[in-house]
């Protein structure tokens, strides 16, 4: 066996061992994501044909109205969501369209 090949081996076994130890922390953070796949999906299955409040998402997705602030933020920034009009104290949000990466647009000239 060559030395590449042992050391390849040892960093196989290394790598085990880590992902063994931190079994716990990698089905915790598996774990966060899959909720934040579910909770974004809710939200832009609810907003699929109407506008809505931040209250009104959290209402009907069951989300805390907190989680969903903070979703409807992120999504807003990246343009999947887009801001309406204000409904009393609050605005209304839309689904939008996430903006083409410049190299897609540059080629539609």
């Amino acid at each position: 066996m060559s030395e590449t090949s042992g050391a390849t081996e040892a960093g196989k076994e290394a790598l085990k061992k880590l992902k063994a130890a931190r079994k716990e922390q990698i089905a915790a953070a598996t774990s966060r994501m899959k909720g934040q796949r579910r909770a974004l999906k809710a939200i832009k299955a609810s907003l699929a044909d109407t506008e809505l409040t931040v209250p009104e998402l959290a209402a009907a997705t069951g989300l805390p109205v907190d989680q969903v602030l903070w979703y409807v933020a992120s999504m807003k920034k990246y343009g999947e969501i887009l801001e309406g009009p204000k409904a009393g104290d609050y605005y209304r949000y839309k689904l939008g369209r996430p903006a083409a990466p410049e190299a897609e647009a540059d080629s539609a000239d």
